[in-house]
């Protein structure tokens, strides 16, 4: 495995982990709790970071090569997650896409599995968990609605169920996450599997027990 050296580690004295965290934290807040749109929360945290973070981000100079760092490996990120939105809109379009869905409509499985197992596969065939979501909502929400299933749970098992098969090789953020760290997918690709497929795979049974029982 490659090993890397970041520059801010040679001599620099770095944040308190609990202070870097501020910035972040504040967003969840402001977008959350207080109901601020996204791009004000957004905001108020790179302004925080600015704040919070200036005694070791160095000079004028340096802050100005940090932002503009910071825009740069933004956009790799930003474009990837169009392309992925993009492309589950153009899959729903296609005679391929149609096919699956006929054929996942005609599974004799118990309605909770069904669920899962429609959105886990549209989010892999999309490779992306929102994008497979709103094509099989967009495509099963009938189906979702004859079964009987209650809809608050369709919702639960489809928010972990889309967080599965999401996380193949060609998802978008995989990819972006790759290249950030350096990575190949020979080399990192098996604890993301076990971490962001096999892990949210066993949670999700668990929740189909739980409500299976209640139901």
């Amino acid at each position: 495995m490659k090993k890397y050296t970041s520059s801010l580690r040679e001599g620099k004295k770095l944040p308190n982990p609990f202070i870097s965290f501020i910035p972040s934290l504040l967003i969840l807040v402001l977008f959350n709790v207080f109901s601020v749109k996204v791009e004000a929360a957004v905001v108020a945290g790179i302004i925080a970071a600015i704040v919070l973070l200036s005694p070791y981000g160095g000079g004028y100079k340096e802050w100005v090569s940090i932002l503009n760092n910071g825009a740069a490996n933004s956009a790799p990120a930003i474009l990837n997650t169009a392309i992925v939105v993009g492309f589950a809109g153009v899959v729903r379009q296609t005679a391929g896409f149609s096919q699956l869905i006929d054929g996942l409509k005609g599974l004799n499985i118990p309605p909770l599995v069904f669920v899962a197992v429609t959105v886990a596969v549209a989010a892999g065939a999309a490779g992306s968990a929102s994008g497979g979501m709103s094509v099989a909502f967009a495509a099963l929400k009938d189906t979702y609605l004859a079964l009987g299933v209650p809809l608050p749970w369709v919702h639960r098992i489809s928010v972990i169920a889309a967080g599965t098969l999401d996380t193949l090789p060609h998802q978008g953020a995989q990819i972006t996450l790759l290249n950030i760290c350096h990575q190949t997918h020979r080399e990192a690709y098996w604890p993301i599997f076990v971490t962001q497929l096999a892990i949210p795979v066993v949670a999700l049974f668990v929740l189909i027990g739980y409500h299976a029982i209640v139901m």
